[in-house]
C-alpha cells in the first residue's frame, strides 16, 4: 500500500508517454460509434455525381490543425473518391499553406492540377469577402495561390457566382466560419453546406442544422475519425482517438490504485475505531 501511493511521477509519465506513442505509430482500432452527423455528412458528400464542383473552405491555420486537417484530409479522400472537382478557398491568411499541404498529402496528388482541382489562395475581409465571393468568384479570387489568372484554368470555366457550384465545404475553427457561409451564401442561393468545427462549436453551429441551413456537421477528432472510418481509410485522427482512450483509462487505473490505500486504511481506522468503542462499553459494565 506504501508503495501505491508514492509512485514516482517520472514512471506515470514514462509509462503515460507509452501509452499516448503507442497508438499513434500503430492504431490499434478501439470501436468508434458513428455519430447521425457525421453519417449525414457522408452521405450528403458521398450524393454527388462525378465532375460536380465543390468549393472547399481552407479556414484554419496551424495552430488549429491538429483538430481540424483531419478532418480535411479524409473529405478530400472522399471525394477524389468521387471524382468531384475542387475548389480550394480560404479566408484566414495561413489557410493556402494549409491546402497545399492537404491537396499534397491525399489522392489529389495523382490528379491535374487547375483541372480537376484548383487552390484560389486567400482573401482578406472576413463576412464581406465571403459575400463578394458568393455574387463574383472570378472577381474575388482573380488569380490561383501562384498567382495566374483563375479563369486561366479549365476547372474555373463557367463558374460564375455560388450558383454555379454544388456544394461548399468549410473547416473552420473560427471567424469567417459556417455561420457566414449561411448567411452570405445559402441565404440567396441556397448552396449546400458542410462544415467541419472544433469539438467545443458543435452546439454553436448545430441550431443552422435543424433549421437544414447546413447539411451536415463534424466535431473535432471524434467527427474526423467517424468519417475516416465511413470512407476506409483509418488515418491519423483513429490513431489519436485510439490514444486518447487509453490515456483516460490510464489516468482511471491510476486513480483507482492510488485510492485503494485510502480504502483499506479507512476501513482499518473504522474497525479500530469499533473495537476501542466495544472495549470502552464493557470497561464502563464492569
Amino acid at each position: 500500500m506504501e508503495r501505491l501511493q508514492s509512485i514516482p511521477k517520472a514512471w506515470i509519465y514514462v509509462i503515460l508517454l507509452v501509452v499516448l506513442a503507442g497508438p499513434l505509430l500503430k492504431p490499434i482500432g478501439i470501436p468508434i460509434q458513428i455519430s447521425d452527423e457525421v453519417r449525414t455528412s457522408f452521405n450528403a458528400i458521398d450524393s454527388l455525381a462525378p465532375g460536380s464542383i465543390v468549393v472547399f473552405g481552407f479556414d484554419y491555420a496551424p495552430g488549429s490543425a491538429a483538430e481540424m486537417e483531419p478532418q480535411a484530409l479524409a473529405i478530400l479522400e472522399h471525394l477524389a473518391e468521387k471524382q468531384v472537382k475542387v475548389i480550394g478557398i480560404s479566408f484566414q491568411a495561413q489557410g493556402p499553406q494549409m491546402a497545399e499541404k492537404a491537396f499534397a498529402n491525399t489522392a489529389w496528388a495523382e490528379k491535374e492540377y487547375g483541372v480537376d482541382y484548383i487552390n484560389l489562395g486567400y482573401r482578406a475581409g472576413g463576412q464581406a469577402a465571403v459575400a463578394a465571393f458568393a455574387s463574383d468568384i472570378p472577381g474575388t479570387f482573380s488569380t490561383d495561390y501562384s498567382g495566374k489568372p483563375s479563369t486561366s484554368f479549365p476547372i474555373m470555366q463557367g463558374i460564375k457566382t455560388a450558383a454555379d457550384i454544388d456544394m461548399i465545404i468549410t473547416i473552420a475553427p473560427g471567424q469567417p466560419g459556417p455561420e457566414d457561409y449561411v448567411r452570405q451564401v445559402y441565404g440567396t442561393y441556397r448552396t449546400r453546406i458542410i462544415a467541419g468545427v472544433p469539438a467545443v462549436a458543435i452546439t454553436q453551429v448545430a441550431p443552422y442544422v435543424q433549421a437544414g441551413q447546413i447539411e451536415g456537421i463534424l466535431g473535432g477528432l471524434p467527427g474526423a475519425a467517424e468519417y475516416e472510418l465511413l470512407v476506409e481509410k483509418p488515418g491519423t485522427a483513429v490513431a489519436a482517438m485510439d490514444a486518447q482512450s487509453l490515456a483516460h483509462l490510464l489516468i482511471i487505473i491510476l486513480i483507482i490504485l492510488r485510492n485503494i490505500p485510502n480504502f483499506f486504511g479507512a476501513k482499518q481506522a473504522h474497525a479500530q475505531s469499533v473495537s476501542n468503542s466495544t472495549q470502552k462499553g464493557r470497561g464502563g459494565r464492569s
